[in-house]
């Protein structure tokens, strides 16, 4: 198969996920700083599912909350305009590939439940190293296997030969894509939420989560987060990202990030804690 034929398919096939226009505008309305709660709240109320979401997560024990919530401009205030942001990005690209039928060999829940593990962890990481990115962050740790999500509601004939081939062969799901597809997730990825004109935050660190050095520098913190938190999110067995391997981390990830193993252990214990708000917001997407 050929590289080009997948980037022209993404870019150009009317038939491939777009999201809804609501979407566009909740990013820029909670990126513009002239706009209100109430603004926000107007625009967030056209759509009923990212508005049950969101009262869900207010009310949830992630937040803990002690009253009830029952409005979307308290939810809002409560939450923020970042976390709303994220809110509705994960919904909808949930509910995107949720319309499309499964390949069996595949198991989605397993996939959503590690790419929440993996942005949870990103959140612990960007903590210990006091960025203050932690939305865009978790938001990137969410998305960053979005293209084996696409390979397997697009190509199923082909990503059974994937699987086959990490099956027998034992391989990471990264080389049996290169093998069958002649391109791997994360460079569909980053593909994919260019065509979904998601900025430059999310496009850049999904496109290079397995190559950082090649990452531009203003983002490289970001993608070398997420490689850190997935192999982390691999050794506690936070649902599956395609096989059982545990990638090795490049050491210029911890460069970047200047952590060191010991931190990595660090921030691995620290996932336990954790493990309640993965769940959380697993049944919240759901």
């Amino acid at each position: 198969m050929d590289k080009q034929d997948i980037m022209f398919a993404i870019m150009n096939v009317e038939e491939f996920p777009t999201l809804p226009q609501i979407i566009t505008k909740i990013i820029d309305a909670c990126e513009d700083e002239q706009v209100t709660v109430d603004d926000l709240a107007k625009i967030i109320s056209n759509d009923p599912s990212i508005c049950a979401r969101i009262l869900k997560l207010a009310n949830s024990a992630y937040y803990g909350y002690l009253r009830k919530v029952n409005t979307i401009s308290k939810a809002i205030t409560i939450l923020g305009f970042e976390t709303i942001k994220t809110l509705s990005i994960s919904a909808s690209v949930f509910d995107s590939f949720k319309k499309i039928r499964s390949n069996y060999n595949f198991n989605r829940c397993q996939f959503w439940l590690h790419s929440i593990g993996t942005a949870t962890i990103c959140k612990v990481i960007c903590r210990h190293i006091h960025n203050h990115d932690v939305e865009v962050v978790f938001l990137v740790g969410l998305l960053h296997d979005i293209g084996k999500l696409f390979f397997e509601s697009y190509y199923e004939p082909q990503f059974e030969e994937v699987m086959k081939l990490v099956t027998v062969n034992r391989c990471s799901i990264y080389d049996a894509e290169s093998q069958v597809f002649g391109v791997t997730h994360d460079e569909v990825g980053g593909w994919l939420t260019e065509r979904w004109k998601f900025p430059l935050d999310l496009v850049n660190p999904i496109q290079y989560h397995h190559d950082v050095k090649s990452c531009p520098e203003e983002y490289a913190q970001f993608a070398a987060m997420v490689q850190v938190a997935d192999h982390i999110c691999r050794i506690h067995n936070i649902g599956s990202g395609g096989d059982n391997l545990i990638p090795q981390i490049d050491p210029a990830a911890l460069e970047i990030l200047g952590l060191t193993m010991q931190d990595v252990d660090d921030i691995s214990n620290k996932v336990t804690d954790e493990k309640e708000n993965i769940f959380t917001f697993m049944a919240i997407m759901d």
